[in-house]
């Protein structure tokens, strides 16, 4: 429901609700403990009453503070000590009915426990509470019996409430404001690189400066990076499309010039039969190529779908390309072949190992070694070594080679690899190049 709204509205709406619910919550809360904390502090206050009262003699009995009184109780006498009879006439009816109350009460169990000096609590009469509290004056047989109004508790509760409402909306505030520029701080830089994804959407140049080590700042990096092997891959098939239009240029030339010699009774190569058979020469050469490319193109779809990677004898798989290549080729390929399972489809590998081959005749000197293990393949030949520079993009599809040519076999081996879970590269030796294929890490 929220996903419709900007980070703002829904951090707001969010914080609102948050907020109701601290409030319906809390309060009740707050206002169930201050009960106690409120009794605490009635009773603190009775204390400060009394010790006023028990020091300043001086002052007459009665109200000390707002909403208190004290008097003292005579235990010899049974009777309140009044300055003036006519004192106690003048007293609320409620006070007059807590001091008798006490007289029977409160009163005969502190002095009828001498080890008891003193006894609060707290007493309703109709709408009112009183809070009390007897205490024994040392050194005399008098009691100083004090007495606070709940109003007075009321007034305290009135500026505590207010307070803390004070204080809690003073924290939402904060914590709003705090919140608030935290999601700024994350816009901002989303901002940034939504701006900076319309500019790759637009072909257009801009630059992505977010200086962060969170998730934001990972995200905007892996973008940037998004960025550059895009213009990488571009100018690769870029440059792809022009060098297969370059490779497959000349023989459709040649193909095209020898008819239409042929068609005006010209033999470029002395007899019809000779200039036919270059002709079909290169017609055998367009055709190796587009299927070549073809294939390389079928490899990226099967690639993208799900396979089962099926185990195959690796061993006999090499004895068998072995066994055709060297019945074709003056140089013997040498092999060192353990008994090992590859995954994948046999076939694909079978083509992928070829081409390897094939390009370890063109540069090999006197050596070809294929040796097996588990989970690595190496095939060396005591060729040049290649340059450093190129070993990077060595398969990638029609790079130039070391001898001009253009070409799809490797990188249709490093496709083939990766697809069954290998990576292929290629290692200069002391003596020559080694391509090696190991299982990858998962």
């Amino acid at each position: 429901m929220l996903k419709r709204f900007s980070l703002i509205k829904q951090l707001l709406i969010v914080f609102g609700i948050l907020a109701i619910l601290d409030v319906a919550l809390l309060m009740p809360l707050v206002d169930y403990n201050m009960n106690a904390i409120i009794d605490k502090q009635m009773y603190n206050k009775l204390e400060e009453v009394q010790n006023s009262y028990a020091y300043f003699h001086s002052t007459p009995p009665g109200r000390m503070v707002a909403h208190s009184f004290s008097f003292i109780y005579n235990a010899s006498t049974g009777a309140y000590d009044f300055d003036n009879n006519d004192n106690n006439s003048n007293l609320p009816d409620n006070i007059r009915m807590m001091l008798s109350a006490l007289s029977s009460g409160a009163l005969q169990s502190i002095i009828n426990d001498p080890h008891h000096h003193v006894i609060k609590d707290k007493r309703a009469y109709g709408q009112q509470t009183y809070y009390y509290r007897v205490s024994k004056n040392k050194n005399s047989n008098t009691y100083i019996v004090s007495l606070l109004s709940s109003d007075y508790s009321d007034d305290l509760v009135t500026s505590m409430q207010a307070r803390i409402i004070y204080l809690q909306y003073g924290f939402l505030a904060l914590s709003a404001l705090v919140l608030i520029l935290w999601v700024l701080s994350l816009i901002n830089p989303l901002r940034k690189i939504k701006a900076y994804v319309d500019n790759i959407k637009n072909h257009t140049e801009g630059t992505l400066n977010v200086k962060r080590k969170d998730e934001i700042g990972i995200v905007a990096d892996a973008i940037v990076d998004m960025k550059e092997d895009i213009e990488r891959q571009e100018k690769a098939k870029e440059e792809m499309i022009h060098n297969i239009s370059h490779d497959l240029k000349t023989p459709i030339a040649l193909i095209k010039t020898y008819s239409e010699s042929v068609k005006d009774d010209i033999y470029p190569y002395g007899t019809k039969e000779a200039s036919m058979d270059i002709i079909l020469e290169n017609a055998d050469r367009l055709e190796h190529k587009v299927k070549t490319l073809l294939y390389l193109n079928r490899l990226d779809y099967i690639g993208s779908e799900e396979k089962a990677l099926v185990p195959f004898d690796m061993k006999e798989l090499i004895e068998h390309i072995v066994t055709q290549m060297n019945a074709m080729n003056d140089l013997q390929i040498e092999t060192s072949l353990d008994h090992v399972s590859f995954l994948g489809n046999s076939d694909h590998w079978r083509i992928a190992i070829e081409n390897i081959i094939e390009n370890a005749f063109r540069y090999a000197k006197s050596v070809i070694r294929i040796t097996l293990h588990k989970d690595y393949l190496e095939i060396y030949n005591d060729g040049d070594p290649i340059e450093e520079e190129r070993l990077e993009d060595l398969f990638s599809p029609y790079v130039k080679g070391v001898k001009g040519q253009f070409g799809l076999g490797l990188s249709i081996v490093s496709k083939t690899a990766e697809m069954y879970g290998y990576k292929v590269k290629a290692v200069n030796r002391e003596v020559g190049v080694s391509f090696i294929f190991t299982k990858q890490d998962h």
